[in-house]
């Protein structure tokens, strides 16, 4: 099975059609399901995500970052839980999705972090910010919805400090066996006839397995960090393999 995962070029799997740019149809996709998501992640997630996003981001304790941008931010859940573990001077958020970001915001009032955490629509391909503005940036879940991947991990390179840090939590599928077997059941069965219940938008959740079934992950994804001036770090996997941590540094 890990063999048919190489062939498949992951820019070409989009939510609704070959010829719309993925970056249009994702900002439209995330608007729709803005109000779903956070449930949909935990289902996906085994309700595991929690956990994940704390063990990874304890792994930038020792770094002591004061300026931290997270990508693909969705509803900021991991701007609140950098802050929550970190306590850096600010963070920052951006996402194609208006409508997850204004999510995000009412969270981070509700949390009273509004002055520590600010929310921007940007596409990370074509950041805005100044050469050298953060101490360490996270994408949680949310890299394999990048469409131009090199360039938007060029643009990290860019707005990150010298010695600054890139850590990276994305959904695997596991590789091989009955776990495969199991996990391939669940999102077929379960999660189809949950992600129903939760949006008319089934076409969404059909994206979001197979975009995790289709991204490179493990050694693949680690070369293709390198290739963009990254060096590894740490490379970490969670719960038998169903989720990677990857920690690389400027």
């Amino acid at each position: 099975m890990a063999k048919d995962k190489v062939d498949i070029d992951f820019t070409k799997v989009k939510p609704y059609n070959q010829d719309e740019e993925k970056t249009a149809q994702l900002a439209r996709m995330f608007n729709t399901i803005s109000d779903k998501y956070d449930k949909f992640n935990d289902i996906m997630s085994w309700g595991m995500a929690r956990v994940w996003r704390k063990q990874s981001l304890l792994t930038l304790k020792a770094f002591n970052p004061q300026q931290i941008l997270d990508i693909a931010a969705g509803t900021a859940d991991m701007c609140i839980k950098s802050y929550k573990y970190l306590k850096p001077s600010h963070v920052t958020g951006v996402d194609i999705s208006d409508k997850m970001l204004e999510m995000g915001r009412v969270k981070v009032a509700n949390v009273n972090l509004s002055d520590k955490i600010d929310l921007q629509v940007q596409d990370c391909s074509s950041l805005t910010f100044a050469d050298e503005s953060f101490d360490a940036a996270t994408i949680a879940f949310g890299i394999r919805n990048f469409e131009k991947l090199d360039d938007s991990l060029q643009q990290i390179y860019r707005v990150l400090k010298t010695g600054g840090h890139l850590l990276i939590l994305e959904m695997n599928e596991p590789q091989k066996g009955l776990l495969y077997k199991g996990y391939q059941l669940y999102t077929k069965i379960f999660v189809r006839m949950t992600a129903k219940y939760l949006s008319s938008d089934k076409v969404a959740y059909d994206y979001l397995t197979a975009s995790m079934h289709a991204f490179p992950n493990g050694e693949r994804l680690i070369e293709i960090l390198k290739k963009n001036g990254f060096k590894l770090t740490k490379y970490r996997k969670f719960t038998f393999g169903v989720c990677s941590m990857y920690l690389v540094q400027k």
